[in-house]
């Protein structure tokens, strides 16, 4: 407590009665419920990194705003961000440690967003999702139905319903025992993908994991190095798309969840590019769908840019900024259409990911199992809060 340190947490500037405040929001749901917090109280936790002192804190916000700020205080302050789970001390770590041996022992992965993002309940779920699709006043013939993949937005249905409904009504009808969900983790992981062996339970039903492929990778002496449950027990990107898949599929199906990592020591040239690590996960990959033998879809769950306030930019989001980032985001999709991952990365590469990709593993492991196959984009759409923007698209893909 003397070196507190602060662990990952998103922030978020609001206006409340006309003053700035900052929101925290734990992506763990640690927290009971967000913590509003003023300005200077924020610049007091970007200084807890663990290396200062309360004295070397309480001496750095006396330079930043000219006034001193009492010991007792700081301590308050710090005990209420202990209670929060926030620092990375013994309290926090016992927690973690008790959390995760709890989420290991369990056989099914339970809804995190449920009550959150969409209805907890079954009937007002399925309810929910009728309204979607019979608003979607789109004809049904004519679409393509052998479909070997799906690109679609992991952003709130709220957000993303348009794109959501004009990709995932192709799979109106479609039987396919398999589908291999490709996510992000929004999480820092240490592998380039993380496996769940889990069944996934939706207010609706269980999604039950492929226990045939499950054992092909618990046999394969590399893939079997990515099983990691914990990264998925509290991400969105795979878990918005399952209440979908249930309601829109005709018959039974199977799933297979992976989680990707970062590419950023590719794109900084860290790590050489292309890497036989990543081949070799696909090539892996490849040959237990094969071995599966069953016909199955790769679907990605992915947004494409991240710019604006609440990512860290500070140039506005205008009508020329959009219209800027919406040009890139158009090279993106072309490579997509033309399943061409190494034009992909290469596009993304190019401008260092200034626009924060965050789709970018997922899509291009996408592409890579997808080598060979055709692609028709759906939608494209940016959201926008005049402050900042996330953009998002959708596809199909066929043989």
């Amino acid at each position: 407590m003397e070196n507190p340190q602060i662990r990952y947490i998103e922030a978020f500037p609001i206006e409340q009665d006309g003053e700035e405040f900052i929101l925290l929001q734990d992506p763990d749901g640690f927290m009971e419920r967000p913590l509003v917090i003023s300005r200077d109280a924020a610049f007091i936790i970007s200084l807890m990194d663990g290396s200062r002192t309360m004295r070397d804190i309480q001496a750095e916000y006396m330079r930043r705003f000219g006034q001193l700020i009492y010991i007792e205080h700081l301590e308050r302050f710090v005990e209420t961000l202990d209670k929060n789970l926030l620092l990375l001390n013994e309290n926090y770590y016992k927690f973690l440690d008790k959390l995760k041996k709890e989420y290991e022992s369990e056989k099914v992965r339970q809804p995190f967003l449920a009550g959150r993002s969409y209805p907890e309940n079954r009937m007002d779920l399925l309810v929910f999702l009728d309204s979607i699709f019979k608003e979607d006043g789109q004809p049904q013939t004519g679409l393509e139905t052998d479909i070997t993949g799906v690109l679609a937005p992991h952003i709130d249905y709220n957000r993303g319903i348009e794109v959501y409904r004009e990709v995932y009504r192709y799979l109106k009808g479609v039987s396919k025992p398999l589908i291999v969900i490709l996510g992000v983790s929004h999480r820092h992981t240490e592998k380039i993908i993380n496996i769940s062996l889990k069944d996934f339970a939706t207010p609706i039903d269980i999604c039950r994991n492929s226990q045939v492929i499950g054992e092909y990778i618990k046999e394969d002496p590399i893939l079997s190095r990515y099983i990691d449950e914990w990264p998925h027990r509290g991400e969105h990107s795979i878990e918005l798309q399952l209440p979908l898949l249930q309601f829109v599929m005709e018959d039974e199906f199977e799933i297979l969840p992976i989680l990707t990592g970062s590419m950023h020591e590719y794109i900084l040239g860290i790590k050489p590019f292309p890497d036989r690590e990543i081949e070799e996960i696909t090539e892996r990959l490849r040959g237990v769908i094969e071995r599966y033998g069953k016909p199955f879809i790769i679907l990605s769950g992915v947004d494409l840019a991240h710019i604006g306030e609440q990512f860290g930019d500070r140039y506005p989001i205008d009508a020329l900024t959009l219209a800027q980032s919406k040009a890139k985001d158009e090279g993106l999709l072309e490579s997509i259409r033309d399943v061409d991952a190494g034009r992909f990365f290469n596009l993304i590469k190019d401008e260092v990911d200034r626009r924060r990709i965050c789709g970018l593993t997922a899509i291009y492991l996408q592409l890579l199992l997808l080598k060979g196959t055709r692609c028709q984009i759906t939608g494209y759409k940016q959201w926008s809060d005049g402050k900042s923007s996330v953009s998002f698209a959708g596809a199909i893909f066929s043989p």
